[in-house]
């Protein structure tokens, strides 16, 4: 999930960086989320793990809609990424230790400034954002094509 919260004059969204020893995509960067649990729907489950990992209480996002779905032939699972707005500003994330070493609030300017991002021919992170001594790549600068023109649009239009 995007979460976008304002802070002062600037949009931000958090992103989590996961734990080195994680099982599964260890000390990546990457946006809250994970399984849909039985009986949940999308956004809650997008909702719940927020909370679980940023410590956002789910009650007091917004949900503003979602991009397309994602299926990961690899991993065979899918991915559908919401946009939601946290209004209280001051909300401070604290990261899950269970999973999460650190919690980066990115400026939303940055991450639709073109010039912000590389690409890495060379190597494994391809198209991706450096961002406080490591990079957003990935799935999470995938999913990041499709959730951000939405948002450069209603900035553009706000």
């Amino acid at each position: 999930m995007a979460i976008l919260l304002r802070r002062g004059h600037q949009w931000l969204i958090p992103f989590v960086v996961r734990r080195p020893d994680m099982r599964s995509h260890p000390g990546q960067v990457g946006l809250p989320g994970g399984a849909i649990e039985i009986g949940e729907t999308p956004w809650a489950a997008a909702a719940r793990e927020a909370e679980e990992e940023i410590g956002v209480p789910a009650r007091d996002l917004t949900p503003l809609g979602a991009c397309g779905r994602v299926h990961l032939s690899v991993y065979n699972f899918a991915v559908l990424p919401f946009i939601a707005h946290l209004h209280d500003p001051s909300i401070r994330f604290q990261a899950n230790p269970d999973e999460l070493t650190a919690i980066l609030e990115v400026p939303l300017r940055d991450l639709l400034n073109p010039e912000r991002w590389s690409r890495d021919e060379s190597g494994r992170l391809g198209h991706h954002f450096p961002v406080a001594g490591t990079a957003i790549w990935g799935l999470t600068a995938r999913l990041l094509e499709d959730l951000l023109p939405p948002l450069a649009r209603a900035l553009d239009n706000s």
